[in-house]
């Protein structure tokens, strides 16, 4: 395997010790933090467009800190949840935040054509580029989510691997990747079985509804949705996702997206967090991968798919009784560390 490991005692109440509990509760409990007006970056991915990326400065911003980039996970956005409540956090250490909203998805399904997919780790480079030309920002720290901490690694170990045809013109100084789905085939798979049907089933929903709205827009969406197939996230990731980004097919979209087999050139420090009962996103997948030795494989029990939903118990001497969301507060405080 090598790289390093690491546990963390994530110990929720006993009636939240359950990974489709906390991923099942994620679903309807979605506070979301209350930041500043956004600025709201339009950068170019030629041919097909604009993504669009929005930055929060905090009130009294650290000149030496690095700037932060987060990336969403399928079906959500820069306002996702998670995105708001890791930003804020990082806002109140005095990080200036930047919140992708990948191509497709969010608002940027207006400025470009592409759908929401995990294989454009390329221009989540292309953008930070962008970014760092134009804003004069040398150093950056990101943290991805879901499909996001998959695009992360994937472009982490591709600009390692290869860069001069990779290149950068900023440093990446620390990463942390979520439950990054690293191999997408096998985690398509994962959902078919049994109770995580519901997942899938969830995923299928949201993709359908993004899919309507963007072929009123989109002509090529239109033409495409014809023959869409919603009776899997497979069948719809290779009748309409693989054809919409250019691929040929699923296969040729997994196989490019998934990560699971370029790991091991990460140069970066980087943390992945993963949790032994995600329902999605199975353990058994970071048991076969070779790691880089700057990556830190980080485990939980409990935590669920991104859930790690905790609340004081009655007898706690915590002011706050509110569920909280672990994850978001550790992975700000990695990230703002010096």
């Amino acid at each position: 395997m090598l790289g390093q490991e690491t546990y963390l005692n994530f110990r929720p109440p006993w009636y939240l010790r359950n990974g489709h509990v906390q991923t099942l509760i994620t679903g309807f409990y979605r506070p979301l933090a209350t930041l500043p007006v956004a600025t709201v970056h339009r950068v170019p991915i030629e041919p097909w467009g604009h993504m669009l990326i929005h930055e929060n400065k905090p009130e009294r911003a650290d000149p030496d800190r690095p700037a932060v980039l987060l990336l969403h996970g399928l079906g959500s956005s820069h306002a996702g949840t998670y995105m708001t409540s890791i930003a804020g956090a990082l806002l109140a250490k005095g990080c200036r935040v930047f919140r992708a909203d990948l191509p497709g998805a969010g608002p940027s399904y207006r400025t470009t054509s592409l759908p929401p997919h995990g294989a454009c780790y390329d221009l989540v480079r292309d953008s930070l580029n962008w970014l760092s030309q134009q804003l004069s920002i040398p150093r950056w720290r990101m943290a991805g989510v879901s499909l996001g901490g998959n695009l992360l690694l994937k472009m982490l170990a591709e600009s390692s691997l290869d860069p001069t045809r990779y290149p950068w013109s900023f440093e990446v100084d620390r990463a942390i990747a979520v439950a990054p789905p690293i191999d997408l085939a096998e985690c398509c798979r994962n959902m078919e079985i049994g109770i995580n049907r519901l997942y899938a089933n969830y995923f299928l929903r949201a993709l359908k509804k993004q899919a309507n709205l963007r072929a009123d827009l989109w002509p090529e969406w239109k033409k495409v949705l014809a023959g869409a197939d919603y009776s899997t996230v497979r069948r719809f990731d290779d009748t309409v996702t693989s054809r919409l980004a250019g691929f040929r097919d699923a296969d040729d979209y997994y196989d490019a997206g998934s990560s699971t087999s370029v790991l091991k050139h990460i140069t970066i420090p980087t943390h992945i967090l993963i949790d032994q009962h995600d329902p999605i996103v199975p353990a058994a997948l970071f048991e076969r991968t070779e790691y880089s030795p700057t990556t830190r494989l980080v485990r939980t029990h409990f935590g669920g798919h991104v859930g790690y939903l905790h609340r004081p118990s009655p007898t706690s001497s915590s002011s706050r009784k509110t569920w909280t969301r672990w994850a978001d507060t550790w992975i700000a405080d990695q990230l703002a560390m010096p």
